[in-house]
């Protein structure tokens, strides 16, 4: 892999912060893998928005009109659907004999847009349509072996550089939400910058001194060994551009706490995906009703016709209990929890935990 390469990765984490940089960085894959245009995007739930969106070298109106006119329509997005995270599918993948008769968007929209031979693949995030693709230079040109090999490369970083700029986006969203709804400190905050402490508000000092907690080696560790455990799990989640989150029990003082871990930066050096110098902690000390509600569980539960122990699993997810952990202290096999989690999940319509979370959430406001 050639230092050029490397640096195109890096330069893709490092547009995370923002988008003028996300595009900027979009423009010089295109150029690197002699390609005319490039679309990096993540649609809401049944398409009904573009939830993330970047593009190079594509004309605006082109995609405002596919957006207004065909996104709904657009047989092709099936076919993404059902291919393999990360497939590198190209032109004749993407499109059926029908199609390419009677799609106004092959027949007419393309041709007009200036849209040529297509290479892309599925790069769905948390149950929402993702894509990312490139375009040939000419209508008659195709992708040398060599592009699309690299091509497929990138894909693993673009989907995880997609998906921590929508974190950021939505931890900012909450977090003007907690400002703008309550002045108070609701949780904690500790940054690290290069394995030190850099900013740390009142609470998230007054947790350090309390001594559950503490930032060790440049990372935050638990006193409590079957704990540290867990924490030690999701350092390794977000080593894979994930923004987990942890549920810890102080036994001492019987107090639970949420810890959520945000590593906006990753780096890639040497063909490795590195933590990037900063790390931020979230930390929030639930009351024993935040954890669980047996009375909203058994509103949903009555609500989609869960089985008991699909309600039971559900229950586990909701409080963050681990499923092999679950599944021990259950004595049944986790395969078999995993199939209770996939047909509760069916039932209620979600697709993801943070999904499921949510739905909870709603539920909650009836009490």
């Amino acid at each position: 892999m050639c230092e050029q390469f490397d640096k195109l990765i890096s330069e893709l984490y490092e547009a995370v912060e923002s988008k003028e940089l996300f595009y900027l960085t979009l423009s010089k894959i295109v150029s690197y893998l002699e390609a005319s245009q490039s679309h990096l995007c993540l649609l809401g739930e049944e398409n009904s928005s573009v939830g993330l969106n970047f593009t190079a070298n594509m004309d605006p109106e082109f995609l405002k009109e596919f957006q207004e006119h065909h996104v709904n329509h657009d047989y092709r997005l099936k076919l993404i659907a059902k291919a393999r995270i990360g497939e590198v599918l190209m032109d004749d993948q993407l499109t059926t004999a029908d199609g390419l008769r009677s799609s106004p968007i092959l027949n007419d929209l393309f041709p007009r847009s200036g849209v040529n031979r297509i290479m892309g693949n599925n790069i769905s995030v948390d149950g929402g349509a993702g894509w990312f693709g490139v375009t040939s230079l000419r209508k008659d040109g195709g992708f040398s072996k060599e592009v699309v090999a690299d091509f497929s490369k990138l894909v693993v970083h673009a989907r995880k550089a997609l998906n921590l700029r929508q974190l950021r986006n939505e931890v900012a969203e909450r977090e003007q939400v907690h400002r703008s709804a309550n002045d108070s400190q609701t949780h904690a905050i500790i940054m690290l910058a290069n394995g030190e402490v850099e900013y740390a508000n009142q609470l998230a000092r007054e947790m350090l001194d309390h001594g559950f907690v503490r930032i060790q080696n440049g990372r935050l560790v638990c006193r409590d060994p079957a704990e540290q455990k867990k924490v030690e799990a999701v350092h390794r989640r977000v080593r894979n551009g994930e923004a987990p989150l942890v549920r810890l029990l102080d036994k001492k003082t019987d107090s639970t706490y949420a810890v959520q871990v945000f590593n906006p930066l990753p780096r890639f050096v040497d063909g490795r995906l590195e933590p990037a110098r900063w790390v931020t902690y979230k930390i929030v000390q639930l009351n024993p009703q935040d954890i669980l509600s047996s009375r909203t569980l058994e509103r949903i539960a009555e609500f989609y016709g869960l089985s008991v122990g699909e309600s039971a699993t559900i229950a586990a997810v909701i409080e963050m209990q681990p499923l092999a952990e679950y599944s021990r202290s259950k004595g049944v096999q986790q395969d078999t929890v995993r199939k209770q989690l996939k047909a509760a999940m069916t039932k209620m319509g979600v697709n993801s935990q943070k999904q499921l979370f949510q739905l909870y959430e709603r539920f909650k406001v009836f009490e």
